[in-house]
């Protein structure tokens, strides 16, 4: 693991583009180093993508011009302090439960169903980038870790729950995950997260059907991760032989579990009254070959610059949703990322 980790690091030196990850709940860490640093269009080559939430920025590093490298991971006794970052301000608070509020009214007046609302914390601090990515991979271990970087771009890294979309040969897999609470022994679920769980659901089966010969969906089940639960539903697909793996991700992304539904009026909503860009937060990569495609949605994750470090946080709201409550949510999934970051000294 330690030739990926100081590849990786010379790489950044050299301003080269680089991506080291790990599937859910794997041992081994990936890589490809691309072997210059051209800004390459996704046109569905094969390599790593990395996709934005408004599908503007549609970027790979190609399969074709990187070398890849596959080791075991090295996992260790970590003993994480919680990284000292800004109590909330007063002012934040406020400003996010007043979007929320505008969304809540918004659904009252039958403009959409659902949701998804997020803010953007920026702290002027330095990262060492490699302990935390390393903090990450032994953390975080039933999420897909990554570390993406390319000069043009800038530097991302995430553990994401959400499987956007696995399709090996003419068989897809996918996941349904909303709702979100601290996880405890004895969890329970409001009527609020289970509606919000089964419009991701069902958005899901609508847009997979055309291109399917048969759905299958499980029922929904409580799932970990990190120091938060989710509500999950597993859906399965065979594919009809003509299907375009393309096409059915173009039509997938953004689901509901981060954008809303309907779709159009939801992410209208959200680009007039956010006030900040996502830029690949609730966007979507992962590697896409040949055989596989397997992408995640762009979750947990921390844009990194020179002195400054922006988390991504947000949640989905209905008409049942409380907004002082939404924020303390997103200040459970900042705490999940602020916990393993390591600062330079």
């Amino acid at each position: 693991m330690q030739d990926i980790i100081t590849k990786a690091r010379i790489s950044y030196q050299a301003r080269k583009p680089f991506v080291l990850f790990a599937n859910s709940n794997s041992s081994t860490l990936n890589a490809y180093f691309q072997k210059d640093d051209t800004l390459v269009s996704f046109e569905g080559q094969e390599g790593f993508v990395f996709v934005s939430f408004n599908k503007e920025h549609r970027y790979i590093i190609p399969k074709t011009n990187s070398i890849f490298l596959s080791e075991e991971i090295q996992y260790y006794n970590s003993n994480l302090g919680v990284f000292e970052k800004d109590s909330f301000k007063i002012k934040h608070k406020k400003d996010f439960e007043n979007l929320v509020s505008k969304g809540i009214h918004a659904i009252k007046n039958l403009y959409f169903s659902k949701v998804v609302l997020s803010r953007r914390v920026s702290l002027h601090f330095k990262i060492d980038f490699e302990a935390s990515y390393l903090n990450m991979l032994n953390t975080y271990k039933s999420a897909f870790r990554y570390l993406f970087y390319h000069p043009k771009i800038g530097m991302w890294m995430g553990a994401s729950p959400e499987q956007l979309i696995n399709i090996d040969d003419n068989i897809l897999y996918t996941v349904a995950l909303a709702g979100t609470q601290v996880y405890k022994e004895d969890l329970f679920w409001e009527n609020k997260e289970k509606q919000e769980q089964q419009f991701v659901t069902d958005y899901i089966v609508s847009e997979i059907q055309p291109f399917a010969e048969k759905v299958m969906v499980s029922e929904p089940f409580t799932v970990q991760a990190g120091n938060l639960a989710h509500i999950k539903t597993t859906i399965e697909a065979n594919l009809l032989n003509s299907c375009n793996s393309l096409e059915i991700v173009k039509k997938m992304h953004p689901t509901p579990a981060v954008c809303g539904l309907p779709k159009e009026p939801a992410y209208n909503f959200i680009i007039q009254n956010e006030n900040y860009d996502r830029k690949f937060y609730t966007g979507y990569l992962g590697e896409w070959n040949t055989k596989n495609k397997n992408l995640f949605v762009n979750l947990r994750c921390i844009e990194i610059e020179e002195d400054n470090l922006h988390f991504y946080v947000g949640c989905g709201i209905t008409k049942d949703s409380v907004p002082e409550k939404e924020f303390f949510e997103t200040e459970n999934k900042l705490e999940t990322m602020s916990k393993i970051i390591k600062l330079k000294v």
